[in-house]
């Protein structure tokens, strides 16, 4: 026998649910260990089933900027309302999504445990593609505000089932990475309205967000697997095996790999999943801590204001650049510190770029509160013109490789699976409410204490983050999630 006809073999045997070990000489097993050591990138599959099970956060991104490009279009002859847009309705409009999203994970956790992660996030992208349809034809401020509440039960949705299904289908030495994608593509989404919505009307942009949703729904439901995590916590080791072997489609032994992943479910079953059941622990406690301080300090930050009111700010700052192109470069910004951060999350870990982004993102906030004071207070400010793009691009640039894809990493991470979809819920229902209340405050309190006011209160937020991740975050890279969870319960 061949050694890749003894490799087919086993894993032929695994599929049938007979686990007898293959006789080979001490040779063929050398070769077959270094086989399995050397297999250690992911097989393209992988890779595309990771893609596409971000496609939804693409929607996503392409959901928290959407006003960007809207709002001044409302204020023009292409409003479609028959009154004026006021500040009010420029805070609902972008509030209400973040507020659906803060709801959405109630229902996705309970639809990724019971139905699967696949189903579930077929079946949750469908509100993101009615309420863009819905924005398309809309010609009333109430149906504006019922789109985009609709389209953040999705997005919500999204964001707590992605990383639970992508982090369940990866190995340990691309977890990060795979993590680190769903960044790329949410900033994909973000650069989307700021490069496209200004050159279509207002019909044609919405109806163009639709299209990769729909897209998704079709190729996912045909060729993506279930994740092997979920099939075995219902019993079917069978459907687990060829899920497994779908996505290591590269010659590994996945044996190793079931039988940790089992193992891991098994003793997860010894207590009963439920809210009160996360917060039995020291171990399930910490994780929480961990994860809502992650994506409240996310929110905290600022992002959500900057991205949905980000031509605003520009046209707020006087700078001689183009509103228009200031918005696309951030976004470009945005895109490449995504990809950096692929390639530097494995090398740097999770922990030292959120430090680093805490400070950098503090820095620069608080620069642009002074420049904003200045030129509130009448100094001339025409000689550092190009002081706000630079502060928003080093604060894009810090955010995306580290506060923007690390907080959902690590909640892939850190949560046993019996609890994972109640947890990851809870999660993200605590980043979109306070997505929600920051992002309808911001213009109102940059009305009342001006845009230095709102900045250097992000500022101090993005101060206190760091030192949140200094003193409870520990480092996650390169464990795998049974070893996570061990040292979760050893710190009490």
């Amino acid at each position: 026998m061949s050694h890749l006809d003894e490799t087919n073999e086993e894993n032929k045997n695994l599929v049938n649910g007979v686990y007898k070990p293959t006789v080979t000489s001490t040779n063929g097993s050398n070769l077959f260990k270094n086989k399995i050591r050397n297999a250690e990138s992911a097989c393209w599959f992988l890779h595309w089933a990771a893609l596409t099970a971000d496609v939804p956060l693409f929607a996503g991104g392409i959901a928290m900027s959407w006003t960007s490009p809207v709002i001044p279009k409302l204020h023009s002859d292409e409003n479609p309302f028959d009154h004026q847009v006021t500040t009010t309705h420029e805070a609902w409009i972008a509030a209400l999504m973040p507020l659906g999203a803060a709801i959405g994970p109630l229902a996705a956790g309970y639809c990724a445990d019971k139905l699967g992660r696949k189903k579930a996030l077929i079946f949750l992208a469908l509100p993101m593609v009615i309420g863009f349809l819905t924005l398309s034809a809309a010609s009333q401020v109430s149906l504006y505000y019922a789109a985009r509440f609709l389209i953040g039960l999705g997005v919500g949705s999204a964001f707590a089932i992605v990383p639970m299904y992508v982090g369940e289908i990866s190995q340990p030495h691309n977890r990060g990475k795979y993590g680190s994608a769903m960044g790329v593509l949410i900033t994909l989404g973000i650069i989307y309205p700021f490069s496209i919505g200004p050159h279509l009307t207002l019909t044609m942009y919405s109806l163009s967000c639709a299209v990769p949703l729909i897209a998704f729904i079709i190729i996912f439901a045909i060729f993506m697997p279930e994740s092997p995590y979920y099939l075995i916590s219902m019993g079917d080791l069978d459907g687990a095996a060829e899920s497994l072997i779908k996505l290591r489609r590269n010659g590994a032994d996945i044996r190793s790999e079931l039988a940790e992943i089992k193992d891991g479910v098994e003793k997860e079953r010894e207590n009963t999943a439920g809210i009160k059941d996360l917060f039995k622990t020291a171990g399930g406690r910490r994780a929480v801590y961990i994860s809502f301080g992650l994506v409240a300090l996310q929110q905290f930050a600022g992002i959500n204001p900057l991205l949905s009111f980000l031509k605003t700010i520009f046209e707020a700052a006087g700078s001689t650049i183009p509103p228009n192109i200031c918005t696309i470069i951030t976004g470009c910004v945005q895109v490449s510190s995504n990809t950096l951060c692929i390639f530097l999350v494995e090398k740097m870990g999770r922990r030292l770029l959120l430090l680093i982004c805490c400070i950098f993102c503090c820095i620069s906030m608080t620069v642009l509160g002074v420049y904003f004071y200045l030129k509130l207070n009448e100094f001339n400010v025409e000689p550092v013109f190009w002081l706000p793009i630079t502060c928003l691009i080093v604060y894009m640039l810090v955010f995306s490789f580290g506060l923007g894809p690390l907080p959902w990493t690590v909640m892939s991470e850190i949560f046993p699976s019996n609890v994972k979809g109640i947890a990851s819920a809870l999660s993200s229902t605590t980043a979109f409410v306070t997505s929600c209340l920051v992002t309808f405050l911001f213009p109102i309190l940059s009305e009342i204490l001006g845009m230095a006011g709102s900045f250097w209160m992000f500022a101090v937020f993005c101060l206190l983050g760091y030192f949140f991740v200094f003193f409870v975050l520990f480092e996650t890279k390169g464990k795998s999630l049974a070893e996570i969870q061990r040292i979760l319960q050893r710190h009490n």
